[in-house]
């Protein structure tokens, strides 16, 4: 599957999307944070404050996805085939998203991890058939 081979590319356009978005809805949550000066601006009286909580945590998995796609682009133009595994954390990860939150862009993790799904065995079948040719 020739979309395998910039699926880590794929992931770091999601994780992109995923940051500007957050940065979009939860600007003011971001300004208020600012303002109370960053550190320990989550909470106050050691009380969590929701938003801000919900904020940075958008963001970082944002950042994780860009971070995990940079890996996994870099792996796999050195050779490297991902586990079966990955793609179906993400095809899970994505049903429960697109369940809970149905107008939301999950369907990019779904669609991340069918074509994770579809290209792993087609890699495996290259390296063997490469394998193979070059014990001849």
């Amino acid at each position: 599957m020739k979309l395998m081979k910039y699926s880590g590319y794929y992931l770091v356009a999601t994780g992109i999307f995923h940051c500007l978005i957050g940065t979009y809805y939860g600007w003011q949550s971001l300004v208020n944070m600012h303002n109370d000066h960053w550190f320990s601006s989550i909470f106050i009286n050691d009380e969590p404050i929701f938003d801000r909580l919900a904020i940075v945590w958008f963001l970082i998995s944002g950042v994780m996805m860009i971070m995990l796609g940079l890996f996994l682009q870099k792996a796999l133009k050195e050779g490297f085939i991902p586990p079966l595994s990955l793609a179906w954390g993400l095809i899970i990860i994505g049903i429960i998203l697109v369940f809970l939150s149905p107008f939301e862009s999950a369907y990019l993790l779904l669609a991340q991890g069918f074509i994770l799904l579809f290209g792993i065995p087609d890699l495996i079948h290259q390296r063997v058939e490469k394998s193979m040719q070059e014990s001849n």
